[in-house]
């Protein structure tokens, strides 16, 4: 390809992204408008969670608004434009990041990338029109582990750290420091979250910020039980109770605990094998294999949530000779199911019973298998690869 014919292609790219910009994010972008206004309320001193919000209530640590007061610093057209471009900025940077990480690159690097890019759009797309910050975290968590493969553990613990301050679905990476013996990232990222709790301090004082701190929390005991089960919720939590009557409820919630440890108990396995055969960076493939336990097993789980898997689809994609022929029609079928679930293909019944009992998660079970799949395999011929 010529250098013209590839500056014509980034300049159609940039337009079409200005078009999509223009015509359908800019009308929504709800999410990032909240935290656009805590970043103001907190630079002016005001409280952060207000019931009278409702359904647009902040939910995230005080100290993430004082992140998002740099973008209130700008009118709000402008901060909304800034943070669509970083978004995509970061969306680029994951999904090489995510190739890089591959310690054999069995596929190219376009392939893989574009593969997973199709995928996962309808979860990227919706992550985008909200104006989200998952994308954010998602580069956190793959800095995270470059920083860990390269023994950088006081880096990898900070990068660690400042993800929880925005949500804490990174906890779920703290039982695997410990087993993997990295103490020293557990303790820069507490501390990192022990400096970001205090940092709301310079808006409303230390007295101040222990009362915002004790609200945060209520408003999290307080949001939380009511959208266990509503229609939009896709984490197993919401499958369970979507398809056990409520009667039955404990049942469900026995259910619940049962996967959870199923799964938790195939991880270790997969850790252990990992190690035992010496492979080349296991943790592509458990990092991968965790992110995607953070809106299974989270109460809260929404569809875009599941961007989160997106490691671990580039590992899976990248790795697709080494299921056999009926292994690679399921995972095929699979990634067909999750990314053609929209209302314009299913139709509005289909796509209402797909998105109402929550079957993303099944989805995604499908990809832990496949992951715990490819570990046995790989230990099984004593590959080095991972």
């Amino acid at each position: 390809m010529s250098k013209k014919t590839k500056y014509i292609l980034i300049l159609f790219l940039c337009l079409l992204l200005i078009i999509i910009y223009i015509f359908w994010v800019k009308k929504d972008m709800s999410d990032f408008g909240v935290c656009y206004q805590a970043g103001k309320r907190i630079m002016m001193g005001e409280t952060l969670y207000r019931a009278a919000d409702g359904h647009l209530q902040y939910k995230y640590s005080p100290c993430s608004a004082v992140f998002f007061s740099l973008f209130s610093l700008l009118p709000q057209e402008a901060a909304k434009l800034i943070w669509y471009a970083l978004e995509l900025i970061l969306l680029g940077i994951v999904y090489v990041v995510s190739y890089g990480l591959l310690p054999h690159k069995l596929k190219p690097k376009g392939w893989v990338i574009g593969l997973s890019f199709l995928v996962l759009l309808k979860f990227t797309a919706r992550e985008i029109e909200l104006g989200q910050i998952n994308i954010l975290i998602i580069f956190l968590l793959l800095m995270v582990l470059v920083a860990l493969l390269k023994k950088k553990d006081t880096g990898s613990g900070v990068l660690w750290g400042v993800s929880l301050l925005f949500k804490p679905y990174a906890l779920v990476f703290l039982p695997y420091f410990l087993l993997k013996k990295r103490i020293r990232v557990i303790l820069f990222g507490m501390s990192t979250v022990l400096v970001g709790l205090l940092l709301p301090s310079l808006f409303y004082g230390m007295r101040g910020n222990i009362v915002v701190l004790g609200e945060w929390r209520q408003s999290l005991s307080l949001s939380t039980s009511p959208l266990l089960s509503v229609y939009d919720n896709a984490s197993l939590h919401a499958f369970f109770l979507n398809i056990i009557p409520s009667e039955n409820r404990d049942l469900a919630w026995v259910f619940i605990l049962g996967l959870a440890v199923l799964t938790g108990a195939a991880f270790l396995w997969l850790m252990g094998k990992g190690k035992k055969a010496g492979l080349q960076k296991p943790e592509v493939l458990e990092f991968s294999y965790l992110c995607i336990l953070i809106p299974l097993l989270s109460p809260l789980g929404w569809y875009y949530n599941y961007l989160y898997s997106l490691l671990a689809v580039v590992v899976l994609l990248n790795d697709f000779e080494s299921f056999p022929s009926l292994g690679k029609f399921f995972l095929v079928m699979n990634f067909i199911v999750i990314g053609a679930s929209l209302r314009e293909i299913l139709g509005k019944e289909a796509f209402r019973f797909y998105t109402g009992y929550s079957l993303v998660a099944l989805n995604h079970l499908i990809i832990l298998f496949f992951l715990f799949y490819l570990r046995l395999r790989q230990a099984r011929i004593g590959s080095h690869r991972a």
